[in-house]
């Protein structure tokens, strides 16, 4: 069932990117408002400063005569329309010439200027006009008042604001509408991801979280998810391979455990034999489960801690003079060449177990009188053990199955063993970040363990953790 839309945490992140963008947009348009009124207002208030300087420079040069003249002539020829107000009144504000009919009620301002509201005579009905004006005093107690009218000024403003408040409800609208949508598309991709986890919860393995091939922030969660699913299948597919190995494997020598103890228990002849042979078969089975915890342990990471450097060419050849006298007793040749030596960071002992078990079985599978030999190479990027013999081989076909648990190719059955070797090289290569490679030979077999090698970057902070430890 698809989520509300309100309980969107899409749609909420973006009304709240569209109320700050708001906020922020409406300040900038306060700013706008505030600065277009007040440069209005500025040459409004310039004007009138110019008619006054005017007008009092007539009445200094002809008194107020020739001031009475100017004012008169100012409103003969102003137009129709004009909006001047002028008014001379003596020092009682009784008028003695202008366009008002007395003194206006009304409040200077710290700035000088007084604005005031009277009806315009000239229309019927009489509007009302809003007045911006400037009173000085003359020398004689004379009284001057010259104003405009700020109607123009008022509209102004008025289709500002009106302007700016369709601008931010616009906005605004499309802002949600746009939220809506694009919340919309974002609840159907994560709708997608729900009913497809609900239904791999519901027990379909195989389920996949669909995409779009847009490359986009959906579309790269949906793979990675699909990775980790695949991951958690094979794992899944792994636990049950190795379970049914394990009932598999281990069926034979607990029957055979079980048959020596019944033969005892019957008071058979040779007790002594038996017993030793139950001994034999709870050994094996003991070994197989250290085995098995081991690699486990090792898959886990967990061995990481205890990586330190490793001089691969003194660890090989302690391995090679363990594994001389098996040799030996196959009339098998064992050589060690070291091409480069090389330092790796890792653990030693599960290392030299790698190389141990490849040496193992390659003592086994190599018929008498055959050669094995192990060689390390390296160059400034990786370094690379490889373990040689001229014994029956591995089939192309069996080079990813060999590494699976408890498995074993049918030419091997009758070989001791219990088909984890390869296992824990294959965890032991993984663990290492190494690579674990087969290479057919005629005859015999070529494995190859390749390790990377740590840049002048990576040695630094391993040294340093290794003195901090």
């Amino acid at each position: 069932m698809a989520r509300p839309l309100l309980r969107s945490s899409t749609f909420r992140l973006t009304l709240l990117y569209i109320s700050l963008f708001s906020t922020s947009v409406l300040i900038l348009f306060a700013f706008i408002y505030w600065s277009t009124l007040n440069y209005m207002t500025e040459q409004a208030d310039e004007a009138l400063n110019l008619e006054i300087r005017g007008l009092r420079e007539r009445y200094e040069e002809n008194g107020v005569n020739g001031l009475t003249q100017l004012i008169r002539e100012r409103i003969r020829t102003q137009p129709p329309s004009g909006s001047t107000i002028y008014l001379l009144t003596d020092f009682r504000y009784k008028r003695l010439i202008g366009n008002l009919d007395r003194w206006p009620r009304g409040r200077e301002g710290n700035d000088g200027f007084l604005d005031f509201e009277l009806e315009d005579t000239r229309f019927d009905p009489q509007p009302v006009v809003h007045v911006r004006a400037r009173a000085f005093m003359l020398d004689g107690g004379f009284r001057l008042l010259v104003g405009r009218g700020i109607e123009d000024l008022l509209v102004a403003r008025n289709r500002v604001i009106w302007t700016l408040g369709w601008a931010i409800a616009i906005m605004v609208l499309l802002g949600v509408v746009g939220s809506i949508l694009m919340s919309r598309g974002m609840l159907r991709r994560i709708d997608q991801i729900t009913a497809t986890s609900e239904k791999i919860v519901s027990g379909d393995l195989a389920r996949r979280v669909p995409t779009r091939g847009t490359g986009d922030d959906f579309d790269r969660l949906s793979e990675h998810l699909n990775r980790m699913l695949d991951q958690i299948g094979s794992l899944l597919e792994s636990v049950r391979r190795i379970s049914d190995n394990i009932a598999h494997d281990l069926k034979t020598p607990l029957t055979r455990l079980r048959n020596r103890m019944e033969l005892m228990q019957r008071g058979e002849a040779n007790q002594d034999a038996h017993l030793e042979l139950a001994i034999k078969e709870a050994d094996g089975l003991l070994s197989t489960f250290n085995a098995l915890l081991r690699i486990a342990r090792i898959e886990t990471d967990a061995r990481k801690e205890g990586f330190s450097d490793l001089n691969l060419a003194e660890m090989l050849s302690d391995v090679v003079e363990l594994y001389e006298p098996l040799a030996e007793e196959k009339n098998q040749t064992l050589a060690l060449q070291v091409v480069h030596s090389a330092k790796i960071l890792g653990d030693r002992d599960l290392v030299f177990q790698a190389v141990a078990n490849l040496l193992d079985n390659a003592v086994k599978y190599t018929p008498a009188g055959g050669a094995i030999s192990v060689t390390l190479n390296a160059n400034p990027r990786e370094a690379w053990i490889t373990v040689l013999d001229n014994g029956p081989g591995i089939p192309s076909a069996m080079h990813e199955k060999v590494v699976q648990r408890f498995f074993r190719m049918d030419s091997s059955r009758n070989q001791s063993g219990n088909g984890l070797g390869l296992s824990m090289v294959a965890a032991v290569c993984k663990l290492h970040c190494a690579r674990l490679e087969f290479e057919n030979r005629d005859p015999g077999l070529g494995v190859r363990l390749v390790f990377p090698l740590r840049t002048p970057t990576e040695q630094k902070p391993a040294d340093e953790r290794r003195r901090n430890g």
